[in-house]
């Protein structure tokens, strides 16, 4: 007798599954249409906002499977996973703050 020995997917890992999904088509359909009035309408700004929100949805998949992790690790109490999660995250936030600090206005 054999045993399935995957383990069953969580609500809260389904949820954060649709949530990231979601936040992918939502980011490509606003880089295609941000593209698209960028080539239509190159005199205002509404093309490049759009492509700029896209940018920002993609860039947000990342910190989301992060958290992801986080979770999961906690849940499991996995503090090893844990651990190396929130030294991830951390570098994550370090960088894009010293990234941000150093931009020119």
């Amino acid at each position: 007798m054999t045993t399935n020995a995957t383990p069953r997917e969580t609500s809260f890992e389904r949820i954060v599954s649709a949530l990231m999904l979601v936040v992918f088509w939502t980011a490509f359909s606003a880089l295609g249409a941000g593209l698209a009035l960028w080539l239509a309408t190159s005199a205002t700004d509404t093309g490049a906002v759009a492509m700029a929100a896209g940018l920002l949805g993609l860039l947000l998949l990342p910190i989301l499977r992060v958290v992801w992790a986080m979770a999961t690790a906690l849940a499991r109490r996995d503090w090893l996973m844990l651990g190396a999660t929130v030294a991830v995250l951390v570098i994550l936030i370090a960088l894009t703050l010293r990234d941000a600090a150093t931009l020119e206005q």
